[in-house]
């Protein structure tokens, strides 16, 4: 049994936090968050009990070749479906909302009793993806109603694990579901290009995340704007920027903090693409070392005033209405339709399925020194440039010499094209433009592949083209599933259990 936290001794009203009390947890969550890539064995308690429920509540349940079948159900079983993912998080909550206290026993207790409570939320969120998909047979959930139905099994767990401050519960739980929601996120980006100076930037700047003792009109007025800007990202499908959405949460964040050198270049370092451009992760390094001394320095500059009280009824009234939005990068998505459209490859093409949501593809009459792939949609994602889905892959191109077009890694010669119900696109801002109305199809990422010894990069770029301009287009039709919906196996595109 976990002891009941000590009497509460708040910040002072102008207290600082001491540099190496920060490190401690900012290093945690960053290291927590880095476990995401290794190896999972949390499944091998989690699938057993699972399938125990599932059979208990009638439906013939097993798992074999990686599917877990129920009734005419098959849902993929990936290492996410372990619930590491979602482990890591609740840790990184617990040590989160503690940072402010000793680490003592209670702590300590706290920290250890979250792997239980994973366990019994992950298989809480597992059952709930099973009894969707059944309910809601052929269609799948989409990949951000799949991570959300995670964080909503995840803040009542933490709720539990979290010890109450002064200021009340309403409070505590209102910053514990902003910290749960920016990890949610953080989590999945740890292991890719730039993830751990994502990581740290943006844990970093949740440190400097607190509800202040009183909230003033110009906070109130930065919010409106923020849930327009919410709109925003919504309607246009650009969902990289629902991370620094969170983090600048004028409720919460500390306008000396943001408006700073330090905060604004790690504000930035936490958006996905930033990581990607020439010398972001380098900006993003600079502005965490800037940051780290700036600490040391001073442990003052992280300062709060909160008070020892509760806030007023007008604040603790709208606290919940305010936390509902933590839920939009979850959700937003769901609220636009989604054209439906077929993104498949036509029947006459022999096909062999990638990771990643794509194929591999052989056309009648393609030249055997071209390859040609095909990638679907994630959800309602855009696709990325060539450049930057190949990064994601360890790869780095540069444009070719004579056709900047063309990109190479010095061995073979890449082209990209999107193909759309209207046509086909050869350029990313062309294809951005073309997709930034609200619902409409993200399109078909095709990407054709030559060794740079078969060609030369001119006649690589005019086979290419000659090969792009040949594919049918993709057909609307109101029968058909929406994007991410696959008939017959019940699989989703992006995200298994």
């Amino acid at each position: 049994m976990i002891p009941p936290p000590a009497p509460s001794v708040p910040a002072p009203a102008q207290g600082g936090i001491g540099s190496w009390r920060l490190f401690i947890p900012v290093v945690a969550v960053a290291l927590l968050a880095q476990l995401t890539a290794a190896q999972d064995f949390f499944g091998a308690v989690t699938k057993p009990i699972v399938l125990a429920l599932l059979r208990a509540c009638g439906p013939q349940a097993s798992e074999a070749g990686g599917m877990l079948t129920v009734g005419n159900l098959e849902v993929p079983w990936s290492r996410d479906c372990a619930g590491l993912n979602l482990l890591v998080v609740l840790l990184a909550v617990t040590v989160w909302m503690q940072r402010h206290r000793r680490l003592d026993l209670g702590f300590w207790l706290r920290v250890a009793a979250a792997i239980p409570a994973a366990l019994a939320a992950n298989v809480a969120r597992v059952l709930t993806v099973v009894a969707y998909r059944a309910w809601f047979f052929p269609s799948v959930e989409s990949p951000q109603l799949h991570y959300f139905i995670g964080l909503a099994w995840l803040v009542p767990f933490a709720m539990v694990l979290v010890p109450v401050d002064a200021r009340g519960r309403l409070v505590t739980s209102f910053e514990l579901m902003h910290a749960a929601a920016v990890l949610a996120l953080v989590a999945p980006m740890a292991d890719a290009p730039g993830g751990l100076a994502l990581t740290l930037a943006a844990v970093l700047t949740l440190a400097h995340c607190r509800l202040p003792a009183r909230i003033t009109p110009i906070r109130w007025i930065a919010t409106a704007g923020w849930l327009i800007a919410a709109l925003a990202i919504i309607l246009a499908g650009i969902e990289s920027f629902w991370l620094p959405w969170l983090l600048v949460c004028p409720l919460l964040i500390m306008r000396s903090w943001i408006l700073s050198v330090t905060g604004i270049i790690l504000l930035a370092g936490s958006q996905p693409m930033f990581q990607l451009l020439p010398f972001g992760e380098a900006v993003t390094w600079l502005g965490l070392a800037l940051a780290g001394w700036k600490l040391l320095k001073t442990p003052e500059s992280l300062s709060f005033a909160t008070g020892s009280t509760r806030p007023p009824r007008p604040v603790q009234f709208s606290i919940p209405f305010a936390a509902a939005t933590f839920c939009l990068p979850f959700l937003g998505s769901t609220f636009v339709t989604p054209e439906r459209v077929n993104l498949h490859p036509p029947n006459t093409a022999t096909t062999r399925e990638i990771p990643g949501d794509g194929y591999q593809v052989r056309l009648p009459g393609q030249p055997e020194n071209i390859g040609l792939f095909w990638y679907l949609p994630s959800g309602s994602q855009r696709h990325h440039t060539l450049k930057v889905c190949m990064k994601y892959r360890g790869i780095e191109l540069r444009p070719a010499s004579k056709n900047p077009a063309v990109m190479t890694d010095g061995e073979v010669w890449m082209k990209e094209f999107f193909l759309l119900p209207k046509g086909l696109v050869s350029s990313h801002a062309d294809y951005v433009w073309a997709t930034l109305r609200p619902g409409k199809t993200s399109g078909v990422h095709l990407i054709a592949v030559a060794s740079c010894k078969d060609m030369t990069e001119s006649e690589f770029a005019t086979a290419a083209a000659d090969l792009a301009r040949g594919l049918p287009l993709p057909t609307k039709h109101a029968g058909l599933p929406a994007e991410g919906e696959i008939r017959g196996h019940n699989k989703p595109t992006e995200s298994s259990l």
